[in-house]
């Protein structure tokens, strides 16, 4: 990906959060990195852990966590224009669990590095204002969408999932959707089965 394209994807982040971030547009994409993926790499890359913000351009991704059981829960699905940050403080709050930023799909993500991070806080007012405004983002999709969880039962989750999510759902492993949305795999198996009868 050239530096023009870089831009063409830099330029719709800054014109939803922040439109005075257009006047630096090519001093950020000075210091942004390009990355490929391959599904089931994991994220940061090897060689560059220094990398631990992303937005992703083209796949899909699984955030996951593995407690000291090796059991493994899915938290974010996130896709397409979307961000993903791996934040080593996560330990903090369960040392026993360890999170995973996996590629389930090939994929193309644009990086910052520590260093790259640091210049853009000190050198754009509104870069360090972005970055809160994607962790809220974040946060508040997570505290809807897990509340629901709790309320909703099986069927409606998964509809309001695919209903949210179309642009995912086709390219995730139908074991890691009931994974990320509590449910058996086989229940979901039966959930789509009866959706699929009822629609017809």
């Amino acid at each position: 990906m050239d530096f023009s394209k870089i831009l063409d994807q830099l330029a719709p982040i800054a014109q939803h959060f922040d439109v005075s971030m257009l006047d630096y547009l090519e001093v950020i994409a000075a210091h942004t990195t390009v990355r490929q993926l391959r599904t089931g790499d994991q994220f940061p890359i090897v060689g560059y852990e220094d990398h631990q913000a992303a937005y992703i351009v083209e796949g899909v991704f699984r955030v996951y966590s593995v407690d000291a059981t090796g059991k493994e829960t899915i938290i974010r699905l996130p896709a397409e224009g979307d961000f993903t940050m791996y934040i080593e403080n996560y330990k903090t709050f369960n040392p026993d669990i360890n999170y995973h930023w996996e590629a389930i799909t090939d994929a193309t993500i644009l990086t910052w590095g520590k260093d790259d991070l640091e210049f853009l806080v000190q050198n754009i007012p509104s870069w360090y204002f972005l970055t809160l405004k994607i962790l809220q983002t974040i946060t508040l999709r997570l505290t809807i969408e897990r509340g629901e969880m709790f309320n909703d039962d099986a069927t409606t989750r998964y509809i309001k999932f695919s209903e949210r999510y179309p642009h995912i759902i086709a390219r995730v492993p139908l074991r890691q959707v009931a994974n990320y949305l509590g449910i058996a795999p086989q229940s979901l198996s039966r959930i789509r089965q009866n959706l699929t009868k009822s629609s017809n």
